[in-house]
């Protein structure tokens, strides 16, 4: 990554601006030079406020299909947008309807009253007294009793009841205004009602008419609003996307030039490029500015972005990786070395053509579903992508929900996690060993890039540590090697260990996880065995047999497809989890430090739009 810095003259800004939005390719940062900070484009506020009147419409409308058209000036979209009749009926419409939902809400409390008082000759209009007060309750049997029975001791107070069905009664009351009678209702279970709510006039009966009728006026009312905003749905909804996106893209330019540092008559922007796209830069700026400028490019103590490119079916790995920390642009990119072991832990784990496929097909679900820029929708392009690893690791070690079918195809098995234990665990206690060394040895290069020579020989030296330390120990205490090459090992383990010790105390105290880290792999072997155990025993104890009976049968099928449901949740997720832990744990702690800044280049993605 190259810094470059761009002076222009002022009258050059908008265009300059426009290009490089249109290039994407400079990441801009705020300039440290001591000069006056620019400001937002003039235009910038008016850009805001007709976003924000075009995104609400948006809200409003029901989505349609969206065509693509061309960009035009921003002097077009301004008429347009500020203009617009269909706009101002959108908001018309919308608010006619809320305040219409709202008179809904108090019509249908007034119905629901009014139909609880029929029968009872009240008038809701007279209900204001200087000496009467009125109150209503509905309460339940348990609630009518305790109401009664406080109610006894009240003089000057007239109470009705009425049964309204389903174990519930209305109170009315009317009592002298000095009677507390808020006593006998607050906080004893009783649903009070307000008299004195909008539409509840004249007699029970005829309110509950006038409501009714209302309600369905405004029910066809409504009627008519959502037809009209289905028309206007259906006529502007895409060109409102477009100009949402175009909107967009100018609130983008006309916020940019607050990074900038200005003069009088000059502006000065800066930011990060990729170095092989810094001539390009050059000519682009040379022809938009008619040579009124010109291109620095700045030695800079500041770190440069991170700039990656994969191949679509591997970007979910690189965003796990961030998610764990960014990669720094002077380290080396691990993701590729996790991109290809942690597919082979996974499988190793599952190790299960039925789960694999059954993992397969619901992700595929779960991709379709979701949200492609998602946390979710990543993780499941991850996690069929492991699936295929766990269906090819099932077949090599023939699995198949726990039953062994290789041989109804052609007789073939390489590992038998039960016969071949020994040799399986070995097997991935030496994954550990290679990735470990490999992530020493990339803190190695990594630290002499950042000019750190001691702490890098002395990622080195716990290489030779932990090389010559296997070979000593297992010849020790295995029989592995035999003769003086165990004693020599020995000898040059401990002297690279003391070597380590003197170069670097912070990788000194990393000595224990040489032995514990490469030994944590085992874990690999120990989940991929009992998945297969549990699966097996699953088979042994629950496999449904029609000879049992058709009710033994389902019920037998019932538990074998749950308990494998389970094994195969609890495999999965062990899978992944663990798959992951060896790769941030044990592997990236012996090189990467993250915390990274992704390069994000000044520009706006089309979707809707073109230039």
């Amino acid at each position: 990554m190259q810094k470059v810095r761009i002076v222009a003259i002022d009258h050059d800004k908008g265009n300059v601006i426009a290009e490089l939005h249109r290039l994407r390719i400079i990441d801009l940062r705020k300039s440290r030079l001591s000069l006056e900070d620019d400001k937002p484009l003039q235009e910038s506020q008016g850009i805001a406020e007709m976003l924000i009147r075009v995104n609400g419409a948006l809200q409003i409308l029901k989505p349609q299909p969206i065509g693509t058209e061309r960009h035009i000036p921003f002097h077009d979209m301004e008429k347009e947008v500020r203009g617009s009749e269909s706009l101002k009926r959108i908001y018309e419409l919308s608010a006619e309807r809320k305040q219409i939902n709202d008179e809904q809400q108090l019509l249908s409390y007034a119905e629901r009253v009014s139909s609880m008082f029929s029968g009872i000759r009240i008038d809701f209009s007279r209900l204001k007294s200087e000496f009467i007060s009125y109150a209503a309750i509905e309460a339940d049997s348990g609630a009518l009793r305790r109401f009664m029975n406080g109610s006894k001791s009240l003089k000057r107070a007239e109470v009705i009841e009425k049964e309204l069905g389903k174990g519930k009664h209305l109170i009315f009351i009317a009592y002298d205004r000095k009677l507390k009678i808020d006593e006998l209702i607050k906080g004893k279970g009783f649903n009070e009602i307000d008299l004195t709510a909008r539409y509840l006039e004249g007699m029970p009966e005829k309110a509950h008419r006038n409501a009714v009728n209302m309600i369905s006026k405004n029910a066809e009312r409504l009627k008519q609003i959502g037809k009209e905003l289905d028309e206007l749905s259906v006529r502007h909804y895409s060109r409102l996307v477009n100009l949402q996106e175009m909107l967009g893209i100018e609130q983008q330019r006309a916020e940019a030039s607050s990074t900038f540092k200005r003069t009088e008559r000059t502006f000065v922007m800066e930011g990060w490029i990729q170095k092989k796209k810094v001539q390009e830069l050059e000519s682009v700026i040379e022809s938009v500015t008619k040579g009124r400028s010109y291109v620095e490019l700045l030695k800079d103590d500041e770190l440069a972005p991170t700039y990656t490119e994969r191949p679509k079916f591997l970007q979910p790995f690189e965003y796990l990786v961030s998610f764990y920390s960014t990669q720094r642009s002077d380290e080396i990119d691990p993701t590729w070395i996790f991109i290809l072991s942690f597919p082979i832990f996974y499988g190793m784990m599952v190790t299960d053509v039925g789960y694999g496929v059954a993992s397969f097909l619901l992700t595929s679900l779960i991709i379709a579903k979701t949200d492609p820029e998602g946390l979710m929708n990543n993780v499941a392009r991850i996690w069929r992508f492991m699936s295929i690893f766990a269906i090819l690791f099932g077949f090599l070690s023939n699995q198949y929900f726990g039953f062994q079918l290789n041989h109804y195809i052609f007789n073939y098995q390489m590992f038998d996690w039960l016969k071949d234990a020994p040799a399986i665990i070995a097997i991935t206690i030496m994954f550990g060993v290679t990735q470990v060394m490999l992530g020493l040895l990339l803190g190695f290069f990594n630290n002499w890039r950042r000019h750190h020579k001691k702490l890098a020989v002395s990622r080195l030296t716990s290489m030779v540590t932990m090389a010559f330390g296997i070979i000593a120990v297992s010849g020790a205490f295995f029989g592995a090697f035999h003769g003086p090459i165990v004693e020599y090992s020995a000898g040059i383990a401990i002297v690279a260990l003391l070597a380590t010790v003197v170069l670097s105390g912070q990788e000194a105290t990393e000595i224990v996880n040489l032995i514990t880290h490469p030994l944590s792999y085992a874990r690999i072997m120990g989940f991929g065995l009992a998945s297969i155990i549990i699966a097996t025993l699953i088979n042994q104890a629950f496999t449904p047999r029609l000879s049992d009976g058709i009710i033994v049968f389902v019920v037998y099928l019932i538990i074998f497809i749950t308990l494998h449901l389970l094994n195969m949740i609890l495999s999965i997720f062990e899978g992944m989890v663990q798959g992951v832990r060896l790769n941030f744990v044990e592997f990236f702690s012996k090189f990467y430090i993250g915390n990274g800044i992704k390069f994000r280049p000044f520009g706006y993605k089309r979707i809707h739009t073109k230039e």
